[in-house]
């Protein structure tokens, strides 16, 4: 009741959905706003405006009032038509790639829920599959991306065109962000595109900043974000309340959509870097593969107390994937064993010329002896006969005695898949919550502040504000 009336306040005030996200307030169950100090360390410089987040999911519902003038045209990478402002999502989530753009930029201005970074655009992208996400992505850079959020994903390893689409966008100054994963108390599968190289794979914790327990334990895990009892706004305008580390991928999204217009001269490089160093640790000491470095504290990175010299596992791995890739595609030089193979050939044509040469020289010779004596030359050896001189003449069809040419040595190896041991990817759509994660292949414990009461994440201001037993968003 009190959360309706809010809501008709709000909408009763404001006109324009600029003006609407800079009056309303965040709902009481948005805990995350109090845990990172979104409206009094964030939005004092920062609402994300003039960056494009680009949401590959299954389209955005662009009609609704809290979207209202946020959303762009787009693509439908599934079908090759429409502009992904309608969402397609029929299943039980109801409207999956719309609750998503909700968490980053809703307006506040029919439900009174409000995204993180509300003056961001949507470039909202309808992709199910594989291929559909390496489309989505390469056209999200194209548009001008600077944040490309994928709160889904399938079992397997990333796929050659899914890793190239990655590096594309990654070259055209995107940050690249991915869900770790909803199944780590089942199989614990390595999903893509989140263990592509170059992508941020994002894990959830709850209010208190414990891991979730269906969050991916992989070594992919790059940190951890709010992504349990958190609400969203579904394709039918209604709020709805669940878990998953899509809700975590999207919030952390919209931060790094907060980060790069507050530092628009700050490449992606820096600022993945940036992110990461961060976090506080919030699993077992030091990085594990549920939270990885731990939970992201965007505002670090606006007072500056994040070192600029930190390390940063997620571009170390795609530097050298894309450093093996490099070398599989440049071809062999003239010492390499193409070369040696060509030299040995020539060396055998040589030598018999040599031979033939001298051959011919002594035919001549026996041929003008014996015409001195009135015999007939030799056409040639007499059959089942010995030669009268050399090594026995070839037979059809044979090559030539002596060295031949040098085997061709095996070329430079190809770089293996991305990823860890898994089951082959599955068919068609996803099933079950939209899920995905990368692995950095490096460890490093970010040094922890003195935990003062400034710089601990608060929690939500009362236990009553949480949903106890949301039902899961799929």
């Amino acid at each position: 009741m009190a959360r309706s009336a809010l809501a008709l306040l709000v909408v009763g005030a404001v006109a324009s959905p600029g003006s609407a996200a800079a009056a309303a307030k965040p709902l009481p169950q948005q805990w995350w706003f109090t845990s990172w100090g979104v409206e009094d360390r964030l939005w004092t410089s920062s609402r994300g405006q003039g960056v494009t987040v680009a949401v590959i999911d299954t389209g955005v519902q662009a009609s609704l009032p809290d979207l209202n003038g946020a959303v762009l045209p787009g693509m439908d990478a599934e079908s090759g038509s429409g502009d992904g402002r309608t969402d397609v999502d029929r299943t039980e989530s109801n409207g999956h790639g719309t609750a998503m753009a909700s968490l980053i930029a809703a307006q506040g201005r029919g439900t009174g829920l409000l995204g993180v970074a509300p003056n961001a655009k949507i470039l909202p992208v309808v992709a199910q599959s594989k291929p559909a996400y390496a489309k989505g992505i390469r056209f999200a850079a194209d548009r001008g991306a600077k944040v490309i959020s994928l709160s889904q994903a399938l079992p397997g390893a990333c796929p050659a065109d899914l890793q190239e689409a990655v590096t594309y966008a990654l070259g055209k100054d995107a940050v690249v962000v991915a869900g770790a994963g909803n199944d780590g108390n089942g199989s614990n599968s390595s999903m893509s595109p989140a263990n592509c190289a170059g992508v941020v794979a994002v894990g959830a914790v709850d209010a208190q900043f414990r891991p979730w327990v269906k969050s991916q334990r992989q070594s992919y895990v790059t940190v951890a974000a709010p992504g349990v009892q958190t609400s969203a706004i579904l394709r039918d305008g209604k709020v709805s309340f669940g878990s998953g580390t899509s809700d975590a991928t999207a919030l952390t999204s919209a931060a790094v959509a907060l980060i790069r217009a507050k530092f628009p001269n700050m490449s992606n490089r820096e600022v993945v870097q940036q992110v990461i160093g961060s976090a506080m640790d919030v699993g077992p000491s030091g990085r594990d593969p549920q939270t990885g470095f731990g939970f992201i504290r965007p505002y670090r990175v606006f007072n500056g107390t994040v070192p600029k010299n930190g390390a940063n596992p997620v571009f170390e791995a795609y530097d050298r994937q894309a450093k093996n890739a490099q070398k599989t595609e440049e071809p062999s030089g003239g010492g390499g064993p193409k070369g040696g193979a060509d030299m040995a050939s020539v060396i055998v044509l040589v030598a018999w010329v040599v031979v033939g040469a001298v051959i011919a020289l002594v035919m001549l010779f026996v041929l003008m002896r014996r015409r001195k004596k009135g015999r007939p030359a030799p056409l040639g050896p007499v059959p089942g006969a010995t030669p009268s001189f050399g090594a026995p003449y070839p037979q059809q069809g044979q090559m030539p005695p002596g060295p031949g040419p040098q085997g061709q040595g095996p070329g430079p190896q190809g770089y293996p898949p991305q990823g860890y041991p898994q089951q082959p990817p599955q068919q068609g759509p996803p099933q079950g919550p939209p899920q995905g994660g990368y692995a950095p292949q490096t460890h490093m414990d970010i040094p922890q502040q003195p935990r003062t009461q400034q710089d601990i994440p608060q929690q939500p201001r009362t236990q009553q504000d949480i949903p106890q037993q949301p039902p899961p968003r799929q």
